[in-house]
């Protein structure tokens, strides 16, 4: 997994932005989250690694044919896992990440994954089935990512796995 990391200071505003533009970076790069644009840019649709792969690659080449290579190096040779963006002017870089993007589309989608609607329709059959255990469980809130309360000693470890089977038999419909 690619990590990226500012290994100086930067001035606050510079600093938000690239933490926003990192993240923005890493979840469009590692995760299927939007369909693949029609841009022209062809992507292999039988096999979803190969097809992530191929749009990081295309991606991380626009990347550097705008002056921002993506694929460094550590002292030794070996691949980086991280890349420090304090050497990038976060405002080209933005503006660069945005003309790729329109170029190779956004990352393909892997279609096996539930949608977002229904990860939430599932959080809400598993926060019912809490509650009708017995269980003072909230129901989940839209938007927030799947983060769901701590469970404590007091909840029963079967009691979780049956309300996580009832929410799963949902996403598999």
């Amino acid at each position: 997994m690619m990590h990226m990391t500012a290994t100086k200071s930067i001035r606050p505003r510079r600093a938000g932005a690239s933490a926003l533009a990192a993240g923005a970076f890493l979840l469009l790069a590692l995760t299927g989250c939007a369909p693949a644009s029609d841009s022209g840019a062809e992507l292999k649709t039988d096999d979803f690694e190969a097809s992530i792969a191929d749009w990081r690659q295309k991606l991380d080449d626009c990347m550097l044919d705008a002056g921002f290579d993506l694929n460094q190096t550590n002292a030794d040779g070996t691949p980086s896992e991280s890349i420090d963006i304090s050497q990038f002017d976060m405002a080209e870089f933005d503006k660069a990440y945005a003309a790729c993007t329109d170029k190779v589309g956004e990352p393909p989608v892997d279609e096996s994954l539930p949608t977002e609607d229904e990860l939430f329709e599932s959080q809400l059959v598993f926060a019912s089935c809490m509650r009708e255990l017995g269980y003072d469980y909230p129901d989940p809130v839209k938007g927030n990512g799947g983060m769901t309360p701590a469970f404590g000693p007091e909840t029963d470890p079967n009691d979780i796995d049956a309300c996580s089977a009832k929410a799963n038999a949902l996403e598999q419909q």
